[in-house]
């Protein structure tokens, strides 16, 4: 059983949280809090496999919240709700290493994928959200220099980190360049080894703060 902890200050969204996992076979509700204080505390006493956390909330935010629990419990996985319009809070906790970031319009069965993905030890982070992170990134990137990506990677491997950043899963990205799956996963090895970073999301970000692969064809990407 996936054990699930979940995290917000309004009572209506807890509620409709824990339905979807009590009527999701091989999910076990553990606890819920209402602000990131709770969440600690029950993080501690429940020990779950999965805490979906909102962003914004009273005493102690998601932010802090998320902060706090991966300093004591590194292992611990975090998925973030949150509204499109939260992009500085999700920047925020980017580099904190939280595994996923799920927009609270998304359809129950995107969140449930999202649990699966990040315990298969991926960052889920839905297209819409890494398209706003870019964005931002490419903002406080004005006026930098940009740095030829052939020094790092090969044109195939800027192509599937420029897919990657748009939320493609490796089976999307085989599909979209013609690829096996298992090709891709190899391009997806040797790009988390060539720049250094843990994981996808980290890799795009990565990326994209030192001007590796081209933006101006990201933005205009639908």
């Amino acid at each position: 059983m996936i054990k699930i902890l979940i995290v917000d200050d309004h009572e209506i969204m807890r509620s409709g949280l824990s339905l979807v996992f009590k009527r999701e076979d091989g999910f076990e509700l553990v606890g819920e809090a209402r602000d990131g204080e709770e969440a600690l505390q029950k993080t501690e006493e429940t020990c779950p496999d999965v805490v979906i956390m909102d962003i914004k909330m009273p005493r102690k935010t998601g932010v802090e919240a998320a902060r706090e629990i991966k300093q004591r419990w590194p292992d611990q996985k975090i998925i973030m709700l949150t509204a499109i319009d939260n992009i500085d809070d999700i920047m925020a906790v980017i580099d904190g290493g939280v595994e996923g970031f799920v927009l609270k319009s998304s359809s129950s069965r995107e969140l449930i994928d999202a649990v699966h993905y990040v315990l298969d030890g991926n960052t889920y982070l839905h297209p819409s959200i890494a398209r706003k992170a870019m964005q931002r990134v490419k903002e406080r990137n004005v006026g930098r220099a940009r740095k030829d990506s052939c020094d790092l990677l090969t044109p195939r491997e800027a192509t599937v980190l420029y897919l990657m950043g748009k939320g493609c899963k490796n089976k999307e990205i085989a599909t979209k360049l013609f690829l096996s799956e298992e090709t891709v996963k190899t391009h997806v090895s040797h790009i988390l080894m060539k720049l250094d970073q843990p994981d996808r999301m980290q890799a795009v970000l990565f990326a994209i703060r030192n001007n590796l692969i081209a933006l101006d064809c990201m933005d205009d990407e639908s």
